[in-house]
């Protein structure tokens, strides 16, 4: 009986805890939220209060959902210029962006007062290897480790990654002869994303792929693939709309995401070959892999000779070696920025060139007075004589720029933008796509026409030095655009001295686009034939 009772009164109890556990926990929550509706409201109201155009926000995502919600950003944002004008506002969760398409303000932010504009938003994530990167590295670190990876892209280091290019493009025709004995047309984004990750694996990451050969199961390619494809995920999406989960939504997106588990295993295959190369010093490689790992070891005017980077301590203030994980990180960043960005350059390129035959035929001519035949190596001195298929790849960047919604800045201290004072933190966005399309820069902007770029229009033309930034511009500019194309035009000179590449049925007119990330890529396979020249 006694034990009944007991029983029934901690029931009791247990039950009255419950409620009042259950109440408190409610109450709290329900405090919790009416606090961040009135801080988050306080975020969206900063561009009323500056007086600053603005796309009206919602409470939770600011614009991001629009951005992204049934068309592509490109669209929406120049959606938006029509409508607010040439700097407006708007906000990817309580994250302040500037749109800023004025010449001149965009020369500010992007050179002229660089020491304000020196880093590029944060990631979402403190996690590596982002934040170890050129990308990722903010102030100070970044100028020294810039300043340290420079010359890893000079010319005469360049020359030194020829021989990998030509080999690779050897194999890609090879590819494309074999597609036509069986009377098959090639998907070329796909056969350039293959040829540009083999260049990159061989030439930077000293990794063997077999991408080109092996497109549906090679690991890297499907590995970067899955990489581009997901780096923008739900995840990142609640990310930006509630960064006080950024702890918890960390932990799950390292856990389980497909781009960190493509992350571990460039990383853990990059730390293996930094051990093995620093063991065996006596067996140089000439890759690009290795001359970072010379620039970092041993800088001119340094009296250190990267003693402490095995020990993973930090450089001393003003010392330009890198420590392993910043030479990981860049080597790796390399692949993630050179991959897709020049697969898709060269995929323009030749459905612009297959698109315009007369063009194309240009382009054929001077090749037949430099190239002897197109099976051969293409030397570093002859690419620079090839004039007029310069002038088709600087238009197709124009026509089709590599990344449209990467060149941006946050600033360092409040700064006076035009009429408006922008707050510290403040994001600034370059809208490349529409300054590239802009008809009061470039003429009939739809029409493709290279001799805009012909040394005659260059001279006689006063243009705006920020009309055309593909590689963006100032000190955070892309540092290995000489790479990129260095390969996108010996790709190119060998594909179209023994190819003339034509559209059929298959083909997609016009080419229409999606945006995953911050690069457009084709919606549509890019089908076309090569047919073999005589």
């Amino acid at each position: 009986m006694i034990l009944e009772m007991l029983s029934s009164l901690g029931s009791l109890l247990w039950t009255g805890m419950t409620q009042y556990t259950l109440t408190i926990f409610t109450a709290t929550f329900i405090l919790y939220v009416i606090n961040w509706v009135r801080v988050r409201k306080r975020e969206h109201s900063l561009f009323q209060r500056l007086g600053i155009p603005h796309v009206k926000p919602h409470i939770l995502h600011g614009s991001m959902r629009t951005l992204t919600e049934n068309t592509i950003a490109t669209e929406v944002i120049g959606k938006w210029l029509e409508e607010y004008g040439n700097i407006f506002g708007y906000y990817v969760g309580a994250k302040p962006f500037i749109v800023v398409r004025d010449l001149e303000l965009v020369r500010q932010v992007l050179v002229k007062d660089f020491h304000n504009f020196s880093n590029r938003p944060k990631f979402l994530m403190e996690i590596e290897p982002f934040i170890s990167s050129i990308v990722g590295l903010r102030g100070q670190r970044w100028k020294e480790v810039r300043s340290t990876l420079t010359p890893t892209f000079s010319m005469a280091k360049m020359k030194l990654a020829i021989g990998s290019i030509n080999n690779k493009v050897t194999e890609l025709l090879e590819i494309v002869s074999e597609h036509n004995t069986k009377k098959k047309p090639l998907e070329w984004y796909s056969a350039f994303q293959g040829l540009t990750l083999d260049v990159i694996c061989d030439a930077v990451l000293a990794l063997k792929s077999n991408c080109q050969r092996d497109q549906d199961d090679d690991l890297v390619l499907s590995s970067t693939r899955n990489f581009i494809r997901n780096a923008v995920n739900p995840i990142t999406y609640l990310l930006n709309c509630i960064p006080e989960f950024l702890e918890v939504l960390s932990f799950f997106y390292k856990k389980l995401s497909l781009s960190g588990r493509m992350t571990k295993m460039i990383v853990s295959h990059l730390k293996t070959v930094l051990t093995l190369r620093r063991k065996n010093k006596s067996m140089k490689s000439t890759d690009l892999l290795q001359i970072m790992i010379d620039a970092a070891e041993s800088q001119p005017g340094s009296d250190t000779k990267g003693t402490d980077i095995q020990n993973g301590k930090a450089p001393a203030m003003g010392v330009k070696y890198m420590l392993d994980k910043e030479i990981i990180a860049n080597a790796w960043t390399f692949l993630i920025a050179g991959f897709d960005t020049t697969a898709n350059s060269l995929t323009s390129t030749a459905y612009l060139l297959a698109c315009n035959p007369d063009i194309q035929e240009k382009v054929y001519i001077e090749l037949c007075e430099h190239i002897q035949d197109g099976y051969e190596d293409v030397a570093y001195e002859t690419v620079h004589k090839l004039k007029y298929l310069n002038q088709v790849f600087s238009e197709t960047l124009r026509y089709y720029p590599p990344v449209v919604t990467f060149i941006s800045r946050d600033t360092n201290a409040d700064y006076q933008l035009g009429e408006y004072l922008i707050p510290k933190g403040t994001t600034v966005m370059i809208p490349i796509w529409q300054i590239h399309h802009d008809p009061n820069l470039w003429p009939d902007p739809f029409k493709f026409d290279p001799e805009r770029f012909s040394p005659e229009a260059i001279a006689s033309e006063v243009r705006h030095p920020m009309s055309y930034i593909p590689f963006g511009a100032g000190p955070r500019s892309c540092p290995g655009l000489r790479f990129a194309q260095l390969e996108a035009k010996i790709a190119l000179a060998r594909l179209i001295r023994t190819h003339r590449l034509e559209t059929c049925d298959q083909t997609p007119i016009p080419m229409d686009f999606k945006l995953p990330t911050v690069s457009h890529v084709p919606a549509k396979d890019v089908i076309l034939k090569a047919v073999r020249r005589e």
